[in-house]
């Protein structure tokens, strides 16, 4: 499913497609909107009715280069969910992309990103560090 989707970007100049994957058990929305750039957006399908607590990573790009070890934003309030992502080995695959951010409400995770046209296709290793970093957190 995951070529069909790389080959209809590849083919096509511009345009938009929403499937929905299943994560460990879980239903996941991932949607691809791209023109010159692809934004990928992977969340989960049930919507959440009561947001307690609503948390996003980024990785600050300027500590990075001087420091040389990913150093990380966090927005919002520090949970438990929180600190396991930014102990966790698949927070820095995750975030390397460019505009990536994973943003946690109650105990849900979603990830967006931006990729260019020309590297599309690590669209699939970016669905499975996602798959990779839910599964450690269960």
């Amino acid at each position: 499913m995951i070529q069909e989707i790389i080959e209809h970007i590849k083919t096509n100049p511009a345009g938009e497609s929403v499937k929905s994957i299943v994560i460990n058990g879980r239903d996941y929305e991932l949607s691809c909107k791209w023109k010159k750039r692809v934004e990928i957006s992977i969340s989960p399908i049930q919507p959440i009715l009561i947001e307690t607590t609503f948390s996003s990573i980024r990785k600050t790009p300027f500590l990075s280069i001087i420091v040389r070890s990913p150093q990380y934003r966090l927005r919002g309030e520090r949970t438990e969910l929180t600190e396991k992502l930014l102990a966790n080995k698949f927070t820095p695959a995750l975030l390397h992309y460019p505009n990536s951010e994973l943003s946690c409400k109650s105990s849900q995770i979603s990830f967006t990103a931006t990729l260019r046209k020309k590297h599309i296709s690590q669209l699939e290793k970016m669905i499975l560090y996602f798959e990779a970093l839910v599964g450690t957190l269960k």
